[in-house]
């Protein structure tokens, strides 16, 4: 099993198709579903920002409001729209991952660990696709209430969400790579990733004000469809005979296994590293449509969509030259990239709390080429499916935890200053600092 390798295409070609065969793996499945994720969550956040207006407003008002001298008109009526468009995604993110958390931790974890590391491959796809068809329907019908978006997205964290394809995609990776190329490999995946998120927000903005959220949501189904067909072709084995109860006693046995002091600390220390940044970029993702939509900045969809597009390009240009290039030709240790990336994700959060123009707002996109931290774990060898299950089922925790905190909490902030969750992750980013400076 360990061995097993996604096979694009036939078997056909010499030993330079042979030994890329072996270098690509989960990699083309990785590519289209976050392609697809990326680009449904873009104009997901546009479709319900336009719901809520529509809720409180008429249809003329909503139109009205995507022009800049409007909103500085109606201060207002702009900040209730805000509110009330982060309270429902607070209610949509719940939806979405609390099911997660259940489906990653007790499931797919540990199948991929007594089944096939492929399997959990293939629950997020089949998610994403009816979670597309739901929207499909919601964007036709936009007068329809925010609610009615519930069963696509509670579908969608039953089959585990971004969270399980993230952990499945690098437990397969730590599964099949050799000690001394892992974090190279791990870093590739973290590439493909970015060069997805590149690649679909940077046009998401735009594919929404040409061919509308309907059309975008099908070709979001389409990626599903894509990656789902990738995943089927390498599932090799049958999973009907493995017990749900079972699962969950390996999970925990994992978690309760013995181990020498100072690795039950450093591990710790390691997953909390890792879900403060998550928190900090979750939270960045909640709210950061309604920041840049706000005035002073006035983002328009394609703009947005060009900033983030922009920010994931330098991302994956780090994680495919810089990563190795520190870690093999310069000696880095995985800590000091690590604080590295801490530090400049500081930096990015500091920046856009204080943007009130767009130049500012994308100087961002050039702090960001060295935010090479990695979803890497030196202590994932013979169960990584349940150790990553276990990363993946505290960050969606830490998701929940997110959206009440930075969705709850942003309202408040707009009679002040509203940058202010921007400090306030940038403060968690130096806790994080301190605590890789320990370890």
């Amino acid at each position: 099993m360990g061995g097993d390798q996604l096979q694009i295409g036939p078997s056909r070609g010499g030993s330079d198709s042979s030994r890329l065969r072996q270098l690509v793996t989960v990699e083309p499945l990785v590519f289209f579903y976050m392609f697809g994720v990326f680009l449904q969550f873009t104009a997901f956040l546009s479709m319900t920002y336009d719901k809520t207006c529509l809720m409180l407003y008429n249809s003329t008002f909503c139109i009205d409001m995507d022009n800049r001298s409007f909103q500085e008109e109606h201060k207002t009526e702009q900040d209730n729209i805000q509110s009330e468009a982060s309270y429902w995604l607070i209610v949509t993110n719940v939806a979405m991952t609390v099911p997660a958390i259940l489906s990653v931790f007790f499931f797919m974890g540990p199948w991929g660990d007594k089944v096939d590391r492929k399997l959990p491959l293939l629950f997020p796809c089949v998610g994403a696709f009816f979670y597309s068809l739901s929207n499909i329907v919601n964007a036709q019908f936009m007068s329809w209430p925010i609610p009615i978006l519930m069963p696509g997205l509670i579908l969608n964290g039953l089959c585990g969400g971004y969270a399980t394809m993230l952990m499945a995609a690098y437990s397969y990776i730590t599964h099949i790579s050799k000690e001394s190329n892992r974090m190279v490999r791990v870093g590739v995946v973290g590439a493909v990733i970015y060069m997805a998120a590149t690649a679909s927000v940077f046009i998401s903005g735009l594919l929404v004000q040409l061919i509308g959220h309907v059309n975008v949501f099908v070709l979001v189904s389409g990626c599903m469809g894509k990656s789902f067909k990738l995943g089927i072709n390498i599932l090799n084995k049958s999973w009907c005979d493995k017990f749900v109860l079972s699962t969950v006693r390996d999970t925990w046995a994992f978690i309760k296994r013995p181990r020498a002091a100072n690795q039950k600390l450093l591990l710790a220390l390691e997953i909390t590293i890792l879900n403060i940044v998550h928190m900090c970029t979750t939270g960045e993702g909640d709210i950061l449509f309604l920041y840049l939509k706000r005035s002073p900045r006035s983002f328009t969809r394609a703009q947005y969509g060009y900033f983030k597009g922009s920010e994931n390009f330098t991302r994956s240009l780090a994680l495919v030259t810089l990563l190795p290039l520190l870690k093999r030709k310069l000696g880095f240790r995985d800590s000091t990239i690590i604080i590295i990336g801490l530090i400049f994700k500081t930096g990015t959060l500091l920046t856009l709390g204080l943007a009130e123009s767009l130049l500012v707002v994308f100087l961002v996109v050039l702090l960001s080429l060295l935010l090479i931290i990695n979803n890497n774990n030196r202590y994932c060898q013979s169960n990584s499916g349940r150790l990553f299950a276990v990363v993946a089922a505290t960050q969606s925790c830490v998701t929940l935890a997110t959206t009440f905190i930075f969705n709850g909490w942003y309202p408040s902030t707009l009679a002040y200053f509203d940058g202010t969750l921007f400090m306030f992750a940038a403060g968690m980013c130096v806790v994080a600092i301190g605590i890789a400076l320990f370890v």
